[in-house]
C-alpha cells in the first residue's frame, strides 16, 4: 500500500503546484490522466502562444515592410511629379522653339520666293549656256510649288546665280547653232559676260551682234564685221598673236 502513496504525492504536488484539479479520492491512473491531460493543453498553448508570437512577429515586419514601400512609394510619387515638371517645362521650352522654327520658315520662305520670282523674270536674258549648265534647276524653279522642298529650292536658286555671275565675269567662246536664212549652221559665238556676244560662221562671211531682251537674246546679222569676230575668237581661243580688235558695243543691250 506504500509503494502506491508515494507516486500520488509526487502527482498531488505537482499537480497542486500547477493548479492541476485532483482529488485525494482520484486513484493513481486518475491522476496521471489529468496530469497528461494537463500537461497536452499546457504543450498545445505554448505551441499556439509561440505560433502566435510568431504570426505577431511576421504581422509586424509585414506593417514595416509596407511602411518602408509606403515611404518609397511616396518619393517615388515625388519623383514623378518633378519629372513631370520637368517634362512640361520642355514641352513648353520645344513648343515655344517650334514656334520660333516655324516663324524663321516663314520669313525664309518669303525670301527664297522673292528670289525666285526675281530669278524668273530674267530667264530670258540668260545665254543659252548658263542655261545649258543649270536646266534642271531652271525646269524646277519654273514648276516650283510653294511651301515644297525649301532646302532644295534655296540650292536651285544658288546653283543658277552662281552660274550667272560665274559667265558674267569672263569672255567665253564656244560654238553654237543659229538658225541663218532659214537654215540651221554652227557658228563661233564670243560672249562678253552676259552683255553682249557675238557670232560668226565658219565660212566668215556671216556674222551678228546679239543681246539680250525680254523674250530671249537678239540676234543682228551684220556681215561687215564677220573677219573682226574671227579674229577676237581666234585671239580668244589663242589661235592668232594677242592684238587689238575693235567690235561693236551696242550699249546696255536690251533687245526686243
Amino acid at each position: 500500500m506504500l509503494r502506491y502513496l508515494f507516486p500520488i504525492c509526487v502527482t498531488l504536488g505537482i499537480a497542486s503546484s500547477q493548479d492541476v484539479a485532483v482529488s485525494p479520492s482520484d486513484g493513481p491512473g486518475v491522476a496521471r490522466e489529468k496530469v497528461a491531460q494537463w500537461v497536452s493543453a499546457k504543450k498545445a498553448a505554448s505551441q499556439e502562444e509561440a505560433q502566435w508570437n510568431q504570426e505577431k512577429q511576421m504581422l509586424t515586419d509585414l506593417i514595416a515592410l509596407r511602411d518602408r514601400e509606403s515611404e518609397q512609394m511616396a518619393e517615388v510619387i515625388e519623383l514623378a511629379q518633378e519629372r513631370v515638371a520637368d517634362i512640361e517645362k520642355k514641352s513648353a521650352d520645344l513648343k515655344g522653339e517650334e514656334q520660333k522654327r516655324q516663324a524663321w520658315r516663314g520669313q525664309f520662305e518669303k525670301r527664297v520666293t522673292s528670289l525666285e520670282d526675281s530669278l524668273i523674270a530674267q530667264l530670258p536674258y540668260l545665254p543659252e549656256p548658263v542655261k545649258n549648265k543649270v536646266y534642271d534647276a531652271i525646269e524646277r524653279l519654273e514648276d516650283r510649288e510653294d511651301g515644297g522642298d525649301l532646302q532644295g529650292r534655296f540650292r536651285d536658286v544658288l546653283a543658277i546665280l552662281n552660274e550667272v555671275i560665274a559667265f558674267n565675269s569672263q569672255i567665253h567662246t564656244l560654238p553654237e547653232i543659229h538658225e541663218i536664212d532659214g537654215q540651221k549652221l554652227e557658228v563661233d559665238v564670243m560672249y562678253l559676260g552676259m552683255k553682249q556676244a557675238w557670232y560668226v560662221d565658219k565660212t566668215n562671211r556671216k556674222a551678228a551682234i546679239g543681246l539680250p531682251g525680254k523674250n530671249g537674246w537678239v540676234w543682228k546679222e551684220d556681215p561687215a564685221i564677220a573677219g573682226k569676230v574671227r579674229s577676237a575668237i581666234d585671239i580668244q581661243m589663242k589661235k592668232e598673236a594677242p592684238a587689238f580688235v575693235k567690235l561693236p558695243l551696242t550699249g546696255n543691250g536690251g533687245g526686243k
